[in-house]
């Protein structure tokens, strides 16, 4: 009897080590703080959700921007891991995640649902949610329809889409803003091959601070396949209204009282020289939600000012976060 007992403890240590130990990606911020990420996946509709944590406390959920991937939030990673666990995913159609194109499995409701599967895998209870640029809008989309899912929001350069939809229909600037949305309805096709031009690592426009950098983001555009960039589009003709802009037009979802009011206390950080969204978008923003509202605008520092001026946006993060988190 021993001799079998001493033959299966040794039959399951080998297959123990058989079990491939758990992904990890380093990354370095811009002042050479080092993190390790461990990887995971979720289901959601049919596709991988792929998603990186780092940290321990409560838990904050990160969602990147446009032809982009979680690699966005390198420089918050680590400020914010220190005293909450940061679970950072790269949103359908980018990096590790899944692709579908197709603008009905890209409506905001789509990837909420991607969102709602990765918090669920985690926790019962809310969350605290940042995000930027197209994340911030999924966010926003999240906050309203889910409100019992998110504890606070943070918001990077992603206006509220009921504000957007107003300024579109009003304001000549935001319309001139935002020609390149119109020209993704008028020929999504071309507009995917735009996409998958400014993602390359080889555009003039990108630049690398280091070689990890460079690796990293080449190694995403590789695996970015011609169907994601398509769905990264579908996104765009899936929940932006097109011409003729009116005020009471359905985006994301919603139309005019349709949009449910944000029941979480929520930050919003905008750089007034954002090329896409003018700096009317946040006037009367806090009309749609139904708690405290932080507006913190910036002078400069463009769309991306999250890598362009990380410190200044992880003191904004960090400062407020001190105040709300414990509560």
């Amino acid at each position: 009897m021993k001799t079998i007992f001493a033959l299966l403890i040794a039959a399951l240590t080998g297959l123990a080590s058989l079990q491939p130990a758990s992904a990890e990606e380093v990354v370095t911020d811009y002042q050479g703080n080092t993190v390790r990420l461990q990887e995971g996946d979720v289901r959601s509709n049919g596709i991988n959700i792929h998603y990186y944590t780092v940290g321990a406390g409560p838990l904050v959920f990160i969602s990147h921007g446009h032809t982009a991937f979680w690699f966005d939030w390198r420089n918050q990673i680590s400020a914010l891991s220190k005293k909450f666990k940061v679970v950072i995913y790269d949103v359908r159609n980018h990096n590790k995640s899944g692709a579908i194109s197709g603008v009905e499995n890209n409506t905001n409701t789509k990837l909420q649902e991607d969102l709602l599967a990765l918090q669920n895998h985690f926790t019962d209870g809310p969350a605290i949610y940042l995000g930027h640029d197209l994340g911030g809008m999924v966010l926003w989309g999240y906050a309203m329809d889910h409100p019992d899912k998110v504890k606070l929001l943070m918001i990077e350069n992603a206006i509220h889409p009921r504000a957007f939809i107003r300024d579109l229909a009003h304001s000549p600037a935001q319309q001139q803003a935002s020609i390149y949305i119109q020209s993704m309805h008028d020929d999504p096709k071309a507009a995917a091959e735009r996409a998958k031009g400014n993602f390359s690592p080889d555009n003039p426009r990108r630049t690398f601070k280091t070689p990890e950098a460079r690796k990293l983001w080449t190694d995403a555009f590789n695996r970015t396949s011609d169907t994601a960039f398509q769905g990264n589009i579908d996104w765009y003709c899936a929940n932006f209204p097109k011409k003729p802009y009116t005020a009471d037009a359905v985006g994301f979802g919603h139309q005019d009282a349709d949009f449910p009011h944000v029941k979480a206390p929520t930050l919003l950080i905008h750089a007034l020289d954002d090329t896409a969204l003018m700096p009317g978008g946040v006037d009367g923003l806090g009309q749609w939600i139904d708690n405290e509202f932080t507006l913190t605008t910036l002078p400069s520092g463009g769309h991306n000012i999250l890598s362009d001026a990380p410190g200044v946006i992880n003191t904004i993060l960090l400062n407020w976060l001190g105040t709300h988190a414990s509560n």
